[in-house]
């Protein structure tokens, strides 16, 4: 789903914190802050653990943007107008359709002359492995797969990666219960151990 990043940065910049602080706060990785606040999809949980660490109610922090709404047009500008952003997320549909772009762009400039697909090639060059990077961000992937780019037969491997879904953030309600569990158990085995009646032998058996 689609969340509000202009409200995350303000609500963020009114309570005085850090991208850190709002990580530790609402459980979440920094690059989930950091991805979430450059305009990027947001698992269930990733918005329940912002809304709960702001205060807020889960529906105020969703878009209104609809990722259906999108038109191959839409995707093609953001494409073009997000060249120099490696840091946010794409969708697959926004990603393919800037893809398609690229596409269809060098081949009629390489009908034209060779020189206009060489410019054509350098021009779309940082805005294609900015998308890919956002979409690998999206769909949780390490950015190093657009080495695959450069490889032999590679591209086939890397248009693999760039078509997995958006990844899902794991429930940190979820894992701060089982922080928590581990912590008390932790407790009260020091605590058991630093006991005096612990450590006293057995009473012997009565006659």
């Amino acid at each position: 789903m689609k969340i509000d990043s202009t409200l995350v940065k303000k609500l963020r910049t009114a309570e005085n914190l850090s991208q850190e602080q709002l990580s530790e706060k609402s459980g979440l990785s920094l690059r989930t802050i950091q991805r979430l606040e450059s305009g990027g999809n947001a698992s269930i949980e990733s918005v329940r653990a912002l809304a709960a660490a702001f205060g807020v109610d889960p529906t105020e922090l969703m878009s209104n943007e609809s990722e259906e709404a999108q038109t191959p047009q839409d995707a093609v500008l953001t494409g073009l107008r997000e060249f120099g952003n490696f840091t946010g997320t794409a969708t697959r549909y926004e990603f393919w359709w800037f893809l398609a772009f690229v596409v269809v762009v060098t081949a009629v400039a390489t009908l034209l002359h060779e020189r206009a697909a060489q410019i054509a090639g350098v021009i779309l060059l940082l805005p294609l492995l900015a998308a890919s990077n956002r979409r690998l961000n999206d769909a949780g992937q390490s950015p190093w797969w657009q080495l695959f780019w450069f490889v032999p037969i590679g591209q086939i491997v890397i248009l693999i990666v760039l078509a997995q879904p958006t990844a899902e953030q794991p429930d940190p309600t979820v894992n701060w219960q089982i922080r928590n569990t581990v912590n008390t158990k932790e407790i009260g085995d020091w605590v058991n151990l630093q006991s005096p009646i612990s450590s006293l032998p057995p009473s012997p058996p009565a006659v």
